[in-house]
């Protein structure tokens, strides 16, 4: 029988029972223990600072060792205050940073495509200074000349394109 075919408390027990030793591991690891075995600390024959619950072997001087049992009760509070303050600011920087990624990018594609007009605008006020005599398609594919009227116009709109594109 497939696992898709199993009834739902089967998959919820076999879970429960994958993740009991787990959480009773981290429960006992977040929970300070009073009555913890004394610790000795010494340095061996190759120099190495040794940490154990017996004492050395032989003579070798050993200094016994208060381990931290954690935070107080009364400070448990604010440890976890502080801990989701710092979350939260780690999380409101992240958003910022993403936000000013985003912006620099925008920024980034508004100058490109600024710098395009402006290029395809002094292209075009060439164009018109140079040729404008001459016989025009249109988009629609009819062909004519402009007057010396639309011929201004057309130079006008172009200078105000390279105004407005080329900073």
């Amino acid at each position: 029988m497939n696992q898709r075919s199993q009834p739902t408390d089967i998959r919820v027990s076999h879970l429960a029972r994958l993740l009991a030793p787990a959480l009773a591991g981290a429960w006992l690891a977040c929970t300070p223990s009073r009555t913890l075995a004394q610790l000795y600390r010494w340095v061996d024959e190759t120099g190495t600072t040794v940490y154990s619950q017996l004492p050395p072997p032989g003579t070798t001087p050993a200094a016994t060792v208060k381990p931290d049992t954690g935070p107080k009760p009364d400070q448990g509070a604010a440890a976890m205050e502080q801990l989701r303050d710092q979350v939260e600011e780690n999380f409101d920087k992240r958003d910022q940073q993403a936000r000013d990624a985003e912006a620099a990018g925008k920024k980034a594609a508004e100058q490109a495509a600024r710098q395009t007009n402006c290029e395809a605008a002094r292209k075009n006020l060439e164009t018109l200074k140079n040729h404008g005599g001459a016989r025009l398609q249109t988009p629609d594919g009819k062909t004519g000349f402009l007057s010396k009227d639309d011929l201004a116009a057309q130079q006008t709109q172009a200078r105000k394109q390279i105004e407005d594109n080329c900073r």
